[in-house]
C-alpha cells in the first residue's frame, strides 16, 4: 500500500442537473496511510499557487507544524489563507467545511480530518457546488 493516496469523490445523487454531474468533481480526498510520511512537499506549492486566488483559501485544523512561516518560505499570500481550528476535532471539522464551501468566501477549503471516521461527501460535494468552492480532504 502506497504511504499516500488521493481519489476525487464523484456525486451520485438525483438531485443535482446532469450538467453539474457532469463537471470535474468539487472534493478531493488525500488519504495519509503513514504518519511519518509528510505532505508538505506536495501541500506547499499547491497552498502557494492556491493563495494567489481572490477568494480565501481556507485551512482547518491544519497540522502545527505548517506555520505562517513556512507557508512565507513557501512562496504563499498568507494574507489570503484563512486559518481555523475546531473545538472538536470529530464533528466541528465536517461542520466548519461545509459552511466555508458553502458561504462562497473561500474558492477552496483544504480540511485535516482523522482517518477512520465517515465523511458525509454528498453533503460536502453539495456545499462546494453552493458556494462555488473546492474542498481537499487530508485524512491522518
Amino acid at each position: 500500500m502506497p504511504a499516500i493516496d488521493y481519489a476525487r469523490v464523484t456525486s451520485n445523487t438525483t438531485q443535482l442537473h446532469e450538467s453539474d454531474m457532469l463537471e470535474t468533481s468539487r472534493v478531493t480526498e488525500i488519504l495519509l496511510h503513514n504518519s511519518r510520511v509528510s505532505l508538505h512537499p506536495v501541500l506547499l506549492p499547491m497552498i502557494s499557487q492556491l493563495s494567489r486566488d481572490n477568494r480565501w483559501l481556507t485551512l482547518i485544523n491544519p497540522p502545527a507544524d505548517l506555520s505562517r512561516k513556512l507557508l512565507t518560505q513557501a512562496g504563499a499570500i498568507t494574507s489570503h489563507i484563512l486559518s481555523l481550528h475546531s473545538r472538536d476535532n470529530k464533528h466541528d471539522t465536517i461542520r466548519l467545511c461545509q459552511q466555508a464551501l458553502s458561504a462562497g468566501t473561500s474558492h477552496t477549503v483544504i480540511a485535516w480530518h482523522e482517518s477512520g471516521r465517515s465523511l458525509p461527501l454528498q453533503q460536502l460535494y453539495l456545499a462546494a457546488s453552493c458556494g462555488n468552492a473546492q474542498a481537499i480532504l487530508v485524512r491522518h
